[in-house]
């Protein structure tokens, strides 16, 4: 039985280690204005290795409603980690945001230094806030190896509490 519970406890400690590798990091917008007076709002996610965006819900709204939607597909191939942007397909509008430092998988807050909010006219707007940024948050590591813990423990505790079993005598 000590030998299943080791086993369980490496295979779960190997299970939260490999969850946490492949985690999705969430990059949330934060005072994003464009020069038309809208702004972008929501967040996205990016795989591990910051090269697809694997989610998302932006919503661009405001008063310059020919360049306001909410974003129904995403364009990643060729723009991250440093830039990333969203559109309304089939009506053409855009926007396109840039970081600088690029987005990695670490997280944090980065600037957004330029991006353009763009109708279906062609006509674009630029963003114009004081301190536009995304914040990224990368899963906690340690709490499913914490879970994990938790649950060989419980065994553990269980295995020794079940009826019909003696205890060992030192």
């Amino acid at each position: 039985m000590k030998m299943t519970i080791r086993l369980l406890a490496a295979a779960l400690f190997f299970a939260g280690i490999a969850a946490c590798a492949s985690a999705d990091i969430t990059w949330t917008l934060s005072d994003v204005g464009f020069t038309n007076g809208n702004t972008a709002t929501g967040f996205f996610t990016t795989n591990d290795a910051v090269t697809t965006v694997t989610g998302w819900d932006v919503v661009i709204s405001g008063p310059g409603t020919d360049a306001a939607f909410t974003a129904n597909e995403a364009f990643s191939a060729g723009y991250l980690p440093g830039k990333v942007g969203f559109g309304d397909s089939p009506a053409l509008r855009f926007v396109d945001l840039f970081f600088t430092p690029d987005l990695t998988s670490l997280g944090g807050i980065v600037p957004i230094t330029s991006g353009f909010d763009c109708n279906d006219a062609g006509g674009c707007a630029t963003v114009n806030s004081e301190d536009p940024t995304v914040d990224g948050v990368s899963p906690e590591p340690l709490s499913l190896l914490l879970f994990g813990t938790g649950l060989v423990a419980i065994m553990g505790i269980a295995r020794r509490k079940l009826p019909g079993r003696s205890a060992r005598v030192s």
